[in-house]
């Protein structure tokens, strides 16, 4: 699958098959984020790459609003740099955006995950206080019984303008 394919299929998953994730898909997807774009190259992230069921269990009962966490066959935990006052959270977004395209392509699912006790994931995964916890993207391969649905997105012609805004056609 090429990039542009990837990133206009992509779907939200939060259903798993009880599937192991491969441990070179998982890699590939950690290197995608690496990739991703920073201010002034400063990457202020890092990655912790969970596979461990116990752990993946205690994750998902941590998340408030991603209890799915704790099904996934694996994990990605993306921290932040809390030095980097500025650009941190834009960074990281562009790495999390970079992992979960990836995934997609290698035919893994994943959803962005924001409502958590980052404060006992903290001592849960031993994170230094100088990190913050970004988000955590669970991955996995889709679920027979409970497939990613596709979302309407709303029409061109109310966000895409040429020229001026208010102006859709090219």
């Amino acid at each position: 699958m090429d990039a542009v394919e990837a990133i206009v299929s992509r779907r939200v998953q939060r259903a798993f098959a009880d599937r192991a994730v491969e441990a070179d898909k998982l890699t590939t997807i950690v290197e995608a984020g690496r990739h991703a774009m920073s201010a002034r190259n400063l990457q202020p992230w890092q990655f912790i790459v969970v596979r461990e069921r116990e752990t993946l269990k205690k994750l998902g009962e941590l998340c408030s609003t991603g209890r799915f966490v704790g099904d996934a066959p694996a994990a990605i935990v993306v921290l932040k740099d809390l030095n980097n006052k500025r650009w941190a959270d834009v960074d990281c977004a562009q790495a999390v955006q970079n992992m979960a395209d990836a995934g997609w392509a290698l035919g893994l699912g994943t959803c962005w995950v924001g409502n958590f006790d980052a404060e006992q994931i903290h001592a849960l995964l031993r994170i230094p206080q100088e990190w913050a916890l970004f988000t955590i993207l669970p991955f996995g391969y889709q679920s027979p019984a409970k497939p990613p649905e596709a979302r309407p997105l709303k029409p061109r012609s109310q966000m895409v303008h040429y020229e001026r805004f208010g102006n859709s056609k090219p």
